[in-house]
Parts: structure tokens; C-alpha cells; sequence
């Protein structure tokens, strides 16, 4: 027994020489504490992982979503565009020479109706439909509100995808 009690002492020197220290119950307090402290930022981590996944799934879907609303007002205002160039390449001088030769002649009593919904026609052509330049003009303004959308919804995903790679870079 008296040659374990010199010999500890011995042990404690050598030890303490060679780097290491006794694993005493200070230092595997601190040593849980950092494994605790390890555990709890691995946590939040995966947490916020989740969050950013979940995140994206729904930009992703907005985008998509909004890309089909562009394309459905894009291809509206494109079908609105061809039809006033089929309205523009009607008129030509004749039709301009048959409205003022229509407001010119004296209409009969039964003609008068026939001559009105032929004089209508004939000034859709010559002034162009304003209905359908009203429509162009709502769809092209719904379409840069919808492709703004569009670029505020990717500036996000965007950003999301930054602080996914910052994270995982920690």
C-alpha cells in the first residue's frame, strides 16, 4: 500500500509531463457541457435546414405558378396584338372613301339600319377597335405586375440558397 501512495504522485508528474491530465470530474463536466452545447447547435442546424427546405418548396412552386400565369397573360396579349395588326392592315383608303361617301349620301328610312351597322363596322376598322386597345393596355400592365412578381419570388429563392450555403459552410 505504501508503494501505491509513492507511486501516484510519480504517476500525476509524468502525466502532466507528457500533455495529458487526469480525467477528473471537473473536466468531464466541461467535456459534457461542450457535447451538450455540440448536440443543441447540430439541432438548430437541422431545424433550420428543414425550414429553409420547406422554404424553397414553396418558391418553387410560387414560380412556377406565376411562370403560368405569365405565359397564359403573355399569350393573351399577343392574341390581342394580332388582332388590332389584322384591323390595321384593313383599313386602307378605300374603306376611309366608303365611310365618307356613307356619311355624305342620305340614307332611305329602311336602309338607315342596314347603313348604320356597316357604318359601325367600317369605323372599327378606320379608327381601330378602342376595346381592344384597352385590353392591351390592361394586359400588358398585368404582365410586367405578374413578371415582377416573378422576380421577387427568385430574388428570395436566391437569397434562401445563400444562407443554405453559409450554413452548410459552418
Amino acid at each position: 500500500m505504501m508503494k501505491q501512495m509513492l507511486m501516484a504522485p510519480a504517476l500525476l508528474g509524468l502525466m502532466t509531463l507528457s500533455g495529458q491530465t487526469p480525467a477528473g470530474p471537473a473536466r468531464q463536466a466541461a467535456s459534457m457541457d461542450d457535447l451538450v452545447t455540440e448536440v443543441r447547435a447540430l439541432r438548430a442546424d437541422i431545424q433550420h435546414l428543414g425550414d429553409a427546405s420547406i422554404r424553397a418548396q414553396l418558391l418553387v412552386a410560387r414560380l412556377q405558378v406565376q411562370e403560368q400565369r405569365i405565359a397564359g397573360l403573355a399569350r393573351q396579349l399577343s392574341e390581342t396584338e394580332e388582332q388590332i395588326r389584322a384591323l390595321d392592315g384593313v383599313r386602307n383608303p378605300f374603306v376611309t372613301q366608303m365611310l365618307k361617301d356613307l356619311d355624305k349620301e342620305p340614307a332611305e328610312p329602311g336602309e338607315a339600319n342596314l347603313f348604320a351597322g356597316m357604318k359601325a363596322q367600317l369605323e372599327k376598322i378606320e379608327n381601330g377597335d378602342p376595346v381592344l386597345k384597352e385590353r392591351q393596355a390592361i394586359l400588358s400592365r398585368q404582365l410586367s405586375e405578374e413578371q415582377a412578381r416573378w422576380v421577387a419570388f427568385n430574388a428570395q429563392l436566391e437569397e434562401l440558397e445563400r444562407l443554405v450555403a453559409a450554413t452548410k459552410r459552418r
